[in-house]
């Protein structure tokens, strides 16, 4: 006699999700820990699309200090400028995957086909994902704000001037420099320092791109006496916290705050002033008070100086560290370096005094300053070639997170 089968019991419903696992989603402490343990803004950024609540702890200001702390930008690339080279070319650095899909949808070719007669392309400025670029020909220079990382907004007009006739004395000397806003947003306006200097003094006059195209009243700042033995010569500037600064050729550095409009100087440390300008690198500290640091190259060895100071002329310089490349580069030594002919130069260096570039024989270098990590980053073409500047390219930051609609508070 057949017995009939029990039949099976209905499938038990999902548990609902445990008191644990809820009570970590709705601590907004817990949920920050856990959004500090992303390794890459791009996670964070995609973390802060879940829900709005997410979004708010992610873009929380004091949240993003700590993550950059633990996380800092990553450098992507640079941008190498050269003698043989037409424009500046782009060479990406080795990243993990996450970051190289994004670097591989980036837009980083300096390509000029949309600028006719132009003699020549350069870099003005490349901080934070963003270049300004120069493009010269037929008596104007026209400026075009690139965004390699976001492709829909690269490549933006900001102003073209035309070289005017020679309107100075023979004695003095103009010298501008365009400035984008500090931070990445998507405006466009600039602003534009000319320096004007003699024999005996210099002063500044700042005016503003608008974001119409339309240029601001200028301001002049008063002139202030040069120091002996100075020379015209100044480095690139840049921008922060509200002030410019320039690297000279002869043991100063020239400041401009720009709200106040006063012009300063600060020496660089006597044991450093004769230095040649190729064997020094200037580098902003952004954590905490911000401060200047200075690098330089002294035979084999690496020199950082930090100038603790708001931005005046006071405050003193302190040695903070002393690299022996010898020692760093380990295995990387060639048997020229022991001869003293070799030629090596400091082309370009990271904010905070993270990284540098050193120039050695045609062959780059890049060495992080802390861990000091030492790798081979790019070789010259040809030996005789010269290297004029490395533009380092970083990850932006902050990241760039969705817009925040203001409706009620529904998740």
């Amino acid at each position: 006699m057949d017995r009939k089968r029990p039949r099976p019991s209905p499938p038990s419903p999902s548990p609902p999700v445990t008191a644990s696992s809820s009570s970590v989603l709705d601590d907004g402490d817990l949920l920050r820990e856990i959004l500090l343990r992303l390794e890459h803004p791009t996670s964070l950024v995609r973390a802060a699309l879940v829900c709005r609540r997410w979004l708010r702890h992610a873009s929380d200001p004091a949240f993003l200090r700590r993550f950059r702390g633990l996380h800092p930008p990553r450098l992507l690339g640079f941008y190498v400028d050269s003698a043989s080279l037409p424009r500046p070319r782009f060479v990406p650095l080795p990243q993990p995957p996450e970051l190289a899909a994004v670097v591989r949808r980036g837009c980083f070719d300096l390509d000029t086909r949309d600028f006719h007669f132009h003699l020549g392309t350069g870099i003005y400025y490349c901080r934070n994902g963003r270049l300004l670029v120069c493009h010269r020909g037929g008596g104007e220079s026209t400026f075009q704000l690139r965004r390699p990382l976001h492709p829909a907004t690269d490549g933006v007009v900001i102003s073209t001037f035309r070289t005017p006739p020679r309107l100075l004395p023979p004695n003095k000397r103009q010298s501008r420099y365009i400035l984008l806003p500090e931070g990445d947003g998507d405006g466009v306006a600039c602003t534009v320092v000319t320096l004007v200097s003699s024999e005996r003094e210099v002063f500044a006059k700042v005016e503003k791109i608008l974001q119409a195209g339309n240029w601001d009243v200028a301001r002049t700042s008063v002139a202030i006496e040069l120091p002996a033995h100075w020379r015209r010569s100044l480095s690139r500037g840049f921008l922060v916290n509200g002030k410019l600064y320039m690297l000279g050729t002869t043991g100063y550095i020239l400041g401009l705050e720009l709200v106040s409009m006063s012009l300063f100087f600060i020496e660089v440390p006597d044991a450093v002033r004769d230095n040649c300008p190729e064997r020094f690198q200037l580098s902003v500290k952004l954590a905490g008070k911000c401060g200047l640091y200075l690098i330089n190259v002294e035979g084999f060895k690496i020199h950082v100086w930090l100038h603790g100071t708001d931005g005046t002329s006071t405050g003193n310089w302190t040695l903070v560290n002393t690299i022996c490349l010898r020692e760093v580069f380990g295995h990387l030594v060639k048997p020229s370096w022991e001869s003293g002919d070799s030629r090596i130069s400091l082309p370009g260096s990271g904010d905070n005094a993270e990284f540098v570039f050193l120039e050695v024989d045609g062959e780059v270098f890049c060495m992080h300053i802390v861990s000091r990590k030492v790798e081979k980053v790019y070789e010259m073409a040809m030996k005789e070639d010269f290297l004029f500047e490395i533009y380092p390219f970083m990850m932006v930051w902050p990241p760039i997170f969705p817009t925040l609609i203001k409706t009620h508070d529904q998740e």
